[in-house]
């Protein structure tokens, strides 16, 4: 998936970032995606997206999943903030 196509469905809010902080990682579609080279890729082991799910609810506990934060995030499309 282009980067500009997950930006575009998180801003639909179908999206859940790893964390306010990790916005390498993103839920959508009921799997776990990771950026590189400027898109993204279905996570596609079940083993790694249930890892990634336990990660997820132990940072949502402590309430740092609030979304990505600043300006160096993941969500940005030409240069604007999403």
């Amino acid at each position: 998936m282009t980067h500009e196509a997950m930006v575009a469905r998180w801003q639909q809010g179908l999206v859940t970032p790893m964390s306010s902080t990790i916005n390498t990682f993103a839920k959508t579609d009921g799997s776990w995606w990771t950026v590189s080279q400027g898109a993204w890729q279905r996570v596609q082991q079940a083993e790694r997206n249930e890892r990634l799910d336990y990660h997820h609810d132990r940072f949502e506990s402590v309430c740092q999943a609030k979304g990505p934060a600043g300006t160096n995030s993941q969500w940005v499309v030409f240069g604007q903030s999403a």
